[in-house]
């Protein structure tokens, strides 16, 4: 009978990298060891998990899930934040509103990868 493989939070972050469906993403993040056998020693997650989740769930807007991560990164004793993913979850939820609200009508189509005027 062969041993059940513990899943790492490096192997968390390779799995979360090559999702494509954000709503498996969230499900595979929150539950990412089911055959644990030790339920009082919860998984040590990465800031790199962190930050794959966030922006997998920023770039679908989902944002009653991602709020739930924030939650919990704040909960995480061990994690510090760095200021990188504090840049991230605020392009990620501020973004679509800087774009409507901030710019001049014809400039709405503005995306992430350059400038598309509307003239």
């Amino acid at each position: 009978m062969s041993a059940v493989k513990n899943v790492s939070s490096i192997r968390l972050a390779s799995l979360l990298r090559r999702e494509n469906d954000p709503s498996v993403a969230i499900k595979l993040f929150q539950n990412p060891d089911p055959e644990s056998t030790n339920p009082k020693r919860p998984f040590r997650y990465s800031l790199l998990c962190y930050d794959l989740t966030i922006t997998k769930l920023g770039g679908s807007k989902m944002f009653h899930e991602l709020d739930q991560v924030l939650l919990q990164l704040k909960s995480d004793t061990r994690i510090v934040p760095t200021e990188t993913l504090f840049c991230n979850v605020i392009d990620q939820l501020l973004w679509p509103q800087k774009i409507t609200h901030s710019c001049p009508p014809r400039w709405v189509g503005i995306g992430q990868n350059g400038l598309s005027a509307d003239i």
